[in-house]
């Protein structure tokens, strides 16, 4: 999480601080009232400022804060805000209960966020890594380039958007040839498709570093045999836990160069 409104009486400040200690301390950045903005001075718009900033709100529950027209005024903000909110009761909770709750929250927001988000190809003077696949594994790698991106790398991949024929053909050896890395996604498919091996053999040409992921078993034509079959590869469907097969990906030879540094403040990153 990159930032959590706290939401509490101050009369339940100490127990509150303790939850906030604990959140800070495994990384995440809470925005306590009182503590990060003077109360005294425009806080109303204050508060309204920090919900619009944070992913998740935490509300500390008590008769204390049942009380505070301040809080209820606060409440009346977050709800409009539509924000992810945790309620815990002041007195009924622990420091562990609070990590294991936002962490679960983090986990749900990551997914929908990776599930909701638009693919765009990266476009830039950065180092980045050219997809190539078929139009026939397109669906099937979305997740594989979603979670990609999720992790800090810039990748450019054939959206379709070009017209068929020439202009695609140029945009796309443009784009191989201002690559600095190359991920085919081999498959059945791939290897029936000569626009796909074309991108391949250029990228050797270019001297890419190459990191073919295998979508499935596939036996490799002799040719990409002869070429590639002691590079480096993964096979993603033989992984179980796809967390082990990013981590092969971040340490791939050479590839670093086209990825972003993970926030500090995102455990999960």
């Amino acid at each position: 999480m990159s930032l959590i409104y706290i939401c509490a009486s101050n009369l339940d400040r100490d127990a509150v601080l303790s939850a906030v200690g604990a959140l800070e301390a495994a990384g995440h950045k809470c925005c306590v009232p009182g503590r990060d903005f003077d109360m005294d001075i425009d806080w109303l718009q204050n508060e309204i400022d920090a919900v619009n900033e944070s992913e998740l709100i935490l509300v500390f529950d008590s008769d204390n804060a049942r009380c505070s027209f301040r809080i209820y005024t606060e409440r009346q903000e977050i709800a409009k805000s539509g924000l992810l909110t945790l309620t815990f009761e002041v007195g009924s909770f622990d420091d562990a209960a609070v990590l294991k709750a936002v962490a679960e929250a983090a986990d749900r927001a990551r997914v929908i966020k990776e599930q909701t988000s638009v693919l765009v190809p990266y476009e830039g003077d950065k180092d980045y890594i050219f997809l190539s696949h078929t139009a026939e594994d397109a669906e099937r790698i979305r997740p594989i380039v979603r979670s990609l991106q999720h992790r800090g790398y810039r990748v450019w991949f054939d959206s379709g958007s070009a017209e068929p024929g020439r202009e695609q053909d140029d945009i796309i050896a443009a784009h191989l040839e201002n690559a600095a890395y190359m991920i085919p996604f081999f498959s059945a498919a791939y290897f029936e498709n000569e626009n796909c091996k074309d991108e391949l053999f250029f990228a050797r040409e270019l001297m890419l570093d190459i990191l073919p992921i295998f979508l499935e078993d596939v036996v490799l034509p002799p040719r990409v045999e002869m070429r590639f079959g002691r590079r480096q590869a993964l096979f993603f469907h033989k992984y179980r836990n796809k967390e082990d097969f990013y981590c092969k990906v971040d340490a791939a030879q050479g590839i670093g160069s086209c990825r972003e540094e993970p926030s500090p403040l995102d455990p999960g990153s």
